[in-house]
């Protein structure tokens, strides 16, 4: 009977652990969206009201519009995300096929310096990637927001690490059906990688979608200012409008929760597969 009651009580002190823990997670969402719905006046009142005496959603929904051209923003940013995403997907999981499933000289060397590659950080390659992309004339231009992230490494040693899994007799038996090595990868290959590539998927989303450092380099232009740059435009030097950048931030968060919720099955299920295999 003690070991039961000692079980239960473990059991509670832990379960109130992880809602704490969860709760202290969600609250700043919730001090956004409680911002997000107040006038100016009282985003800083004390104590807290976390409901509104006057609710203003939808005058700050206007005034944001008003502000900066959030729509043309928005869609840069969804544009260079969805595009970016798409081809770092792509030209990833080609090169995870070729370290995971071809044998040619050299393949090993040329996998650890791409994961040495991670260990640089961006800011130590970023002059000499912005003076390249001034050489291409690809300042203020789209090619110049998705072109240098088009591939990963970190890309590439995830897809690797997946298809390592893959059996090779799906690829041996395609090959003396007659079919050839670019038709392997898409219609074999690809397919058994949903999981990856959902992960791959969300986590290239939201980097692209985050970004701030890279379009504030070779962005001078509006029109192709991303929400994060659009983001920044609600703070001055001397004042910050809260109850604007958060009801911008808010907009802005909803393409990163509906990628995961669509994909967050096969997101649990390549972290399990993927982070087993080495």
């Amino acid at each position: 009977v003690l070991v039961t009651i000692r079980g239960r009580l473990l059991n509670l002190v832990v379960h109130i652990i992880l809602y704490a823990g969860g709760l202290l997670a969600v609250l700043p969402l919730l001090w956004m969206i409680s911002t997000s719905t107040k006038p100016a006046s009282e985003v800083f009142s004390f104590p807290i009201r976390w409901i509104p005496e006057q609710f203003q959603f939808v005058e700050n929904l206007q005034a944001v519009f008003r502000t900066i051209p959030f729509a043309t923003y928005y869609f840069n940013s969804l544009f260079v995300s969805l595009t970016g995403t798409a081809l770092t997907v792509f030209f990833c999981t080609l090169a995870g096929y070729s370290f995971a499933k071809f044998n040619y000289p050299g393949k090993n060397i040329v996998f650890v310096l791409v994961l040495g590659t991670m260990m640089i950080p961006f800011q130590a390659i970023m002059i000499p990637l912005f003076l390249t992309v001034l050489r291409l004339n690809w300042t203020n231009s789209y090619l110049g927001l998705i072109i240098p992230g088009a591939v990963t490494s970190f890309g590439i040693f995830l897809t690797r690490q997946y298809l390592l899994a893959v059996p090779s007799e799906f690829i041996d038996a395609a090959r003396v059906d007659g079919c050839g090595e670019f038709r392997i990868f898409l219609t074999i290959i690809l397919p058994l990688a949903k999981p990856v590539l959902a992960t791959l998927s969300i986590l290239t989303f939201m980097n692209n979608w985050n970004d701030y450092l890279w379009p504030l380099v070779i962005i001078n232009s509006p029109r192709y200012r991303t929400i994060s740059l659009g983001l920044a435009m609600f703070q001055s030097e001397y004042s910050t409008q809260f109850n604007l950048l958060m009801t911008a931030s808010l907009l802005a968060t909803i393409p990163v929760l509906l990628i995961f919720f669509v994909f967050q099955k096969q997101f649990v299920q390549s972290m399990m597969s993927s982070g087993l295999k080495g």
